[in-house]
């Protein structure tokens, strides 16, 4: 047996027995598998993403391809890639790390606290394997957040809602305040219709007392001219008189 053949023969012995690796191997998926793995080990875990990938995308069929890209995708902060890589990997209802997958979906929506889709994955994980240790303390964790979530979210509710009630009040308040400035404003315009009434009411008796005063001065004029026309007339008529009488 050749040094090639031996080579293939060690890598495809040791790959069967690594629990990640596809039961359906190939030169070329083993090789990428081996470097994905390194790199993984060694954290560097964007190279191993991109030999997980290109796996994947050449064999499309195989679940742990799929879920060795969602550990590295994992690593690198994508969780939605991951996500989506780890639902691939669970297409395949033999594959035997289901329970790991369920478990590390759940662990994608714990990260973005999502906890009750977390636990739903990890008791999902669990049917699949009950002995699944880290998926029952991930659960029971993922539990107690959950409610401390939505003990938050109700206080935070509460909150809103008596600050809204708040708003409410003071708006109305506001809306009453608004209401009794209107009316006031109408009351003072009305006040100040009423006074410019009055004033020219007054005005107007004014000018017309003051007509009538008027009248009555040119009256009692025409009366004093008439009175001293009627004397001097009157005067007239004793002159006349006078040089008209006997002289005894």
């Amino acid at each position: 047996m050749n040094k090639r053949k031996i080579f293939i023969f060690l890598i495809l012995l040791f790959v069967s027995s690594y629990p990640l690796y596809p039961k359906v191997l190939t030169y070329d998926k083993v090789l990428k598998n081996l470097k994905g793995t390194k790199y993984y080990k060694n954290e560097e875990f964007e190279n191993s993403e991109k030999e997980y990938s290109e796996n994947s995308i050449n064999y499309p069929d195989d679940p742990r391809l799929h879920f060795n890209q969602g550990n590295s995708q994992y690593k690198n902060g994508k969780l939605e890639e991951a996500e989506n890589s780890y639902n691939f990997s669970l297409r395949e209802k033999n594959f035997k790390e289901r329970s790991k997958a369920f478990q590390n979906l759940g662990n994608v929506k714990f990260q973005q606290k999502d906890y009750k889709n977390a636990i739903k994955n990890y008791r999902d994980a669990l049917i699949e394997d009950p002995q699944n240790t880290d998926a029952r303390y991930n659960y029971e964790l993922a539990a107690r957040l959950l409610q401390r979530q939505q003990n938050q979210q109700q206080q935070q509710q509460q909150g809103d809602d008596d600050q809204d009630k708040k708003k409410e009040k003071k708006d109305q308040q506001q809306q009453e305040q608004d209401q009794d400035k209107k009316q006031q404003d109408q009351q003072q315009k009305q006040d100040d219709q009423e006074q410019k009434k009055q004033k020219q009411q007054k005005q107007e008796e004014q000018k017309k007392d003051q007509k009538k005063e008027e009248a009555e001065k040119i009256l009692k004029a025409l009366l004093q001219k008439e009175k001293e026309e009627m004397k001097k007339e009157k005067e007239k008529m004793n002159v006349n008189k006078a040089k008209r009488g006997k002289y005894w």
